[in-house]
């Protein structure tokens, strides 16, 4: 007696082709990023996410808030504590759209484990994922950006320029 095989509950994920990208052969960026309320990264990813766009690339950021509650400190999009699963992995409309968006570069831009955030990376469609050389990074990008011992977003975005060779986007002819 054949039996007709159960449909898979999750749509398979589509294989991800990784590559090495630099700027210029980029067009849409994202950068992942984790709240904290004694620095002032989130100042400093908001003028380098208008400095890409001035330069003519699509950029999306996304930070995860370790609070249950939406704080007013965080003005770029996010998502907090109250929109994780049973898992405490994201799930919410926005994690999804970033995860299954097919950004060029992803830059990983924050410096303590984050499972909600290595989960984002690693299941992200991005064809490059950049992160700063740590250890927790491996298996969730493609391209580690050493720095030095401090752990300073501004230092590691002027790496990321430096090495990717940040230039103005120029449109393809067709």
């Amino acid at each position: 007696m054949n039996r007709p095989m159960a449909k898979p509950t999750r749509p398979q994920k589509r294989v991800v082709n990784h590559e090495y990208i630099d700027f210029s052969k980029a067009y849409r960026i994202g950068i992942l990023s984790l709240f904290s309320e004694l620095n002032q990264d989130q100042k400093i990813i908001l003028n380098y996410k208008k400095k890409l766009e001035g330069l003519g690339f699509e950029c999306e950021v996304l930070i995860f808030s370790k609070h249950r509650e939406k704080k007013p400190k965080v003005y770029l999009p996010s998502f907090n504590l109250s929109e994780l699963n049973k898992e405490l992995l994201p799930n919410s409309p926005r994690t999804d759209r970033f995860m299954v968006r097919r950004f060029d570069i992803l830059l990983n831009l924050y410096f303590e484990p984050c499972s909600q955030l290595l989960h984002l990376s690693t299941e992200s469609n991005a064809k490059c994922r950049i992160s700063p050389y740590l250890d927790f990074f491996t298996p969730c990008s493609d391209l580690l950006i050493s720095m030095n011992d401090t752990n300073n977003v501004a230092q590691v975005i002027e790496k990321i320029n430096d090495t990717l060779n940040l230039q103005p986007y120029v449109r393809p002819e067709i």
